[in-house]
């Protein structure tokens, strides 16, 4: 269990910098040329573990709800880990159900246009992370990256004037005062208004609790 341990053990503070070394330390006794950094993110022993919520003492996993979502979901690789730590938080948790039902029947997968596509399936049709709410700003509607990263920060402060603007602008887009195209909207690039809204709806009511993929395999 320490391999394990020490293998998927996310971090939010320094104390846990020491319970890696002391880790790595204590399994060096028996296998002198154990490195941390050499540790395969691929071993099938690892997710069986998990799989089996045998998950006691691991940063993130050791809860019972998260035990029983892990035995409901049987990660089989680091992309399912990673969702899981997302998914377990308000917001995003009500889509577990979705993300376990989808990637056991991929033919149950939808995307409310086709354009989400690319940014969901990974995810099987699921919005988990910010970075998947900046890229759906930026395919559906127009947005520039900057843009779509304030929009990002706005949601996750809950910033509600904020959000009614950037609702009209996602939808129908947005001109300066000499009628340039800053922002080109949903309707303008072919997603009807019904599901722009809808889609709209869905981060607004996620993001607020949403994780930074690269903030989580941290």
């Amino acid at each position: 269990m320490l391999t394990v341990f020490v293998t998927y053990h996310y971090f939010l503070g320094l104390r846990n910098l020491t319970v890696l070394h002391d880790a790595e330390a204590m399994i060096r006794r028996t296998e002198p040329d154990f490195r941390i950094e050499n540790i395969p993110d691929d071993d099938e022993k690892v997710f069986a573990l998990f799989a089996a919520g045998d998950t006691e003492g691991v940063f993130q996993f050791e809860s019972e709800g998260m035990k029983n979502v892990l035995m409901q979901l049987r990660p089989q690789n680091m992309e399912d880990i990673i969702a899981v730590i997302s998914l377990y938080r308000p917001g995003p948790m009500d889509s577990i159900p979705r993300y376990i039902e989808n990637r056991r029947h991929p033919e149950k997968i939808t995307f409310r246009h086709p354009l989400l596509e690319p940014i969901l399936k990974v995810t099987y049709g699921c919005i988990i992370y910010q970075e998947q709410v900046m890229q759906i700003f930026r395919s559906l509607a127009g947005y520039s990256l900057g843009r779509a990263d304030i929009v990002r920060r706005a949601m996750s402060k809950k910033k509600k004037d904020v959000m009614e603007q950037e609702r009209k602008v996602f939808i129908y887009g947005l001109k300066d005062e000499n009628g340039s195209v800053l922002v080109e909207g949903c309707v303008s690039r072919g997603v009807p208004e019904e599901t722009a809204k809808e889609i709209f709806a869905e981060m607004e009511s996620f993001a607020s609790y949403a994780f930074n993929k690269c903030a989580t395999r941290s």
